[in-house]
């Protein structure tokens, strides 16, 4: 069966039904392959695998996943009204990297959107995007998949990428989360890459069959990625990493240093890098 998500955000579980794994968000497209109780064992469009409540699923038919067109949320956070006009009732309220259904028909600056629960609302033109990742995987056969990602330009996507995570500067650690409600550090680094079309794995660490190949420290480059015993942060440059961390300091997203003359320098991080990773190929 295949599905799509309709909450604005709901955790993925292991197999115990209760402990966080990772948050799905609104629009998402999942396979589910299994059951347990109340809740569906789904795969995602990324690869990752876990419980999510039946009732946060809205059946779909493969061909519908492939037909639909939408668009991704880029801002912050977006309500869909039930009308085109500020003061108009709430109908939903969805996050950075949901995806939703807009039509062509456009009203004093918003959109209409097709909701799952079948209503119709009105979204603020300034908060759509064109997505750049794709469901593809869900009913693929290569395990090369993600490996066989188209690789965007090097120079432009690491601007991109940078600039994104920092969007996500001062939301709080939220284990497993991936909204700009909660966030934790491969939740960060996934949704970065994500929002700029490229789909990685989404725990801390270099996985076989996704695209991510390991560096020497030293040649680290912005949007290049430092592994640390179950956490992840992404190189800025000029020395400079960002991170979503539950340091009592910071608990959240922050800028940190690897020099140690800086102030944001931390050493406890520092002193436990196990690897560095890439996106790209050493030429």
């Amino acid at each position: 069966m295949y599905g799509l998500i309709n909450q604005p955000a709901v955790f993925m579980t292991e197999d115990d039904l209760k402990s966080r794994s990772d948050e799905l968000l609104y629009g998402w497209a999942v396979k589910a392959t299994g059951k347990k109780e109340d809740f569906w064992y789904v795969t995602s469009h990324y690869g990752y695998k876990g419980y999510v409540p039946k009732a946060a699923v809205t059946p779909v038919s493969l061909e519908e996943i492939k037909a639909r067109e939408v668009k991704l949320i880029r801002r912050p956070v977006i309500d869909v009204l039930a009308e085109p006009k500020v003061s108009a009732d709430i109908l939903l309220t969805v996050y950075k990297g949901s995806l939703l259904n807009v039509t062509d028909e456009l009203a004093d600056g918003y959109y209409k959107v097709k909701l799952l629960d079948g209503r119709s609302g009105w979204v603020s033109k300034t908060a759509l995007a064109k997505r750049l990742d794709e469901d593809d995987f869900l009913w693929s056969a290569d395990p090369e998949y993600f490996l066989l990602q188209a690789k965007p330009d090097e120079e432009s996507f690491r601007k991109q990428v940078t600039e994104t995570a920092k969007e996500y500067l001062g939301c709080q650690y939220r284990w497993a989360g991936k909204s700009p409600l909660g966030i934790d550090c491969s939740g960060l680094v996934f949704m970065s890459y994500m929002l700029n079309g490229v789909l990685l794995w989404r725990d801390a660490e270099i996985k076989e069959a996704w695209p991510v190949h390991e560096i020497e420290f030293e040649d680290l480059r912005p949007g290049d990625l430092i592994y640390f015993p179950g956490h992840i942060a992404m190189y800025l440059g000029h020395g400079k990493y960002i991170n979503s961390t539950g340091y009592k300091e910071h608990f959240g997203v922050a800028i940190s240093s690897l020099r140690k003359e800086d102030p944001d320098y931390r050493a406890d991080l520092f002193q436990m890098i196990e690897k560095c990773g890439s996106l790209f190929q050493e030429e």
